[in-house]
């Protein structure tokens, strides 16, 4: 059972946005755990993982929004097999030589160096400066740190519309904060019913310094108007299902 159906809601919430946690999943991730967790076993997030892996089939077209360094990008493109595609979307420049190592030299790979959005812009972004850890938007009033660049960032449709990504058969979404937005560029997708599944990383705690703290039940109310089973795999991921 995950952390929000044992305790519920704003318990899981709370938990997820406690000061403390935040600072060890920080510490954690600044140590390089995941990464070194990752090259032993692709299941470091499980079950998330794993549900992302039975939801693939050979032929499908997966997008991995945030992309970063390619962790879940190269399992993608051996999941979908020769006859599947993957488009990778990674706004940060300096995960973007990491990003094409990791996926080598798969022909069923297309990397697209922007990000994606509620709409088509150029907004300020913090990177991580190729450490694979954290990299996100910035919000608008939110103070500018040294470091931070502008980087493109599409509507999901406009990507489609403007051919530089193919109608998906399956989303993850990992952008650390920004998910919302990203649901919000995708209306016309989620609308298709070509789209099957959504996997989402909640990032709760960011979410909740930033004063976006119902954005978890919004992205929720999306995936559902959209036609979308929800399940979350545990504490901050959700796994959106159509059903057939």
């Amino acid at each position: 059972m995950s952390l929000r159906g044992a305790f519920g809601w704003e318990t899981a919430v709370s938990l997820m946005s406690n000061r403390y946690v935040l600072q060890l999943r920080r510490a954690a991730r600044a140590a390089g755990v995941p990464r070194m967790l990752g090259r032993f076993t692709r299941d470091y997030e499980s079950p998330f993982s794993k549900q992302l892996m039975l939801a693939c089939r050979q032929g499908d077209v997966v997008w991995d929004v945030g992309a970063n360094v390619g962790l879940y990008t190269a399992s993608f493109a051996d999941w979908v097999g020769p006859s599947g595609k993957v488009f990778a979307f990674e706004p940060d420049a300096m995960n973007l030589p990491r990003l094409r190592s990791a996926c080598g030299e798969r022909p069923n790979v297309e990397i697209r160096p922007f990000g994606l959005s509620d709409r088509t812009e150029r907004r300020t972004f913090l990177g991580d400066g190729g450490d694979g850890t954290t990299s996100r938007v910035l919000q608008p009033g939110e103070s500018v740190p040294k470091g931070a660049v502008e980087v493109e960032l599409l509507t999901g449709d406009d990507a489609i519309q403007g051919g530089k990504a193919e109608l998906p058969d399956i989303i993850k979404v990992d952008v650390e904060g920004h998910e919302l937005s990203v649901l919000k560029g995708l209306q016309g997708a989620l609308a298709n019913k070509r789209l099957r599944n959504v996997f989402v990383e909640v990032h709760f705690g960011i979410l909740d310094c930033s004063g976006r703290a119902d954005d978890p039940k919004r992205i929720e109310e999306i995936l559902k108007r959209s036609g979308f089973k929800l399940s979350w795999t545990d504490a901050s991921h959700i796994f959106a299902a159509r059903p057939a």
